[in-house]
């Protein structure tokens, strides 16, 4: 018994069964992207006015044990929010708080990669799509070429052609947007580890030391 023309078939129908899918990932994709995009540009024309002074001012910021007023507005909401919170805690002393302090600047620092990692994941998963829904609908084609269905070829031809532009374009939007975003959280963690130092640190320690005591 000849099994290969059950399997081929079997194959075949979750093939296509995968085209719905595929499209309707890009289509989604493709929408977050756009949205995305927006902003992306609204957060790269705030960051044009930052100017980041921390290094400036971090004995005044250890002095006071928080951001002066006159810092906030050069600095991304984000990091005014940790160093806030990090004023707090320092505030309220207790046994455990060097365990905390690490964890807010644990949490800070996971928060910062996952935005990098959220569009870093497109890079990977727009072009993949994009291999899925070109191969896919040729096989449909070639099915149709079969029957001499010119058509069907023609559909199934200019499907596969646009999904490989939109799954490449995703691809490189997404690079472009990640290398931007890479650069933003190496600046930002600079900022909270010298935010770190600056309200955490104790005479003559750092911030790990501070952690061990």
């Amino acid at each position: 018994m000849n099994l290969f023309p059950l399997f081929q078939t079997v194959l075949y129908t979750i093939s296509t069964a995968l085209l719905y899918p595929v499209v309707c990932a890009l289509i989604l994709l493709s929408v977050w992207t756009l949205v995305y995009a927006g902003g992306f540009a609204a957060e790269w024309v705030k960051r044009r006015r930052f100017k980041s002074s921390v290094s400036d001012v971090m004995d005044q910021i250890h002095a006071i044990g928080q951001l002066p007023d006159a810092l906030e507005p050069d600095l991304p909401r984000h990091i005014v929010t940790y160093a806030g919170q990090l004023s707090d805690l320092v505030g309220h002393q207790s046994q455990f708080t060097p365990e905390r302090v690490e964890d807010l600047n644990q949490q800070t620092i996971a928060g910062l990669q996952n935005e990098v990692d959220k569009i870093r994941l497109v890079v990977r998963v727009g072009p993949s799509l994009g291999l899925m829904g070109t191969l896919i609908p040729m096989g449909t084609g070639l099915a149709g070429l079969t029957q001499g269905n010119m058509a069907q070829l023609s559909s199934s031809l200019i499907l596969a052609f646009t999904t490989t532009v939109v799954g490449l374009a995703l691809g490189i939007g997404a690079h472009f947007f990640t290398v931007i975003r890479t650069r933003w959280m190496i600046s930002d963690l600079r900022l909270v580890n010298m935010i770190t130092e600056a309200i955490a640190r104790k005479p003559g320690s750092s911030i790990k030391e501070v952690k061990a005591a």
